[in-house]
């Protein structure tokens, strides 16, 4: 149950900030800014990328987690 909460919660953390870097990016100067989520192919793809993320950090905390309590 730890490496899925780690998981979902990096995920969320992760794609939050992928959207607003993605509303940062479209923002032209001299524009307010605002955010909205991207049409649905690039909100997929940002998604996939993010969850691909999330996953490696939930394995090397994981592993890291395992790798300190041995030593201790």
């Amino acid at each position: 149950m730890g490496r899925i909460l780690v998981t979902g919660i990096t995920f969320g953390v992760f794609m939050a900030e992928a959207l607003i870097h993605y509303n940062m990016g479209r923002t032209k100067k001299g524009e307010k800014f605002h955010l909205q989520l991207p049409p649905a192919k690039e909100l997929a793809k940002i998604a996939a990328v993010t969850g691909s993320f999330s996953l490696v950090s939930g394995v090397l905390i994981n592993t890291l987690q395992k790798r300190m309590s041995n030593k201790i």
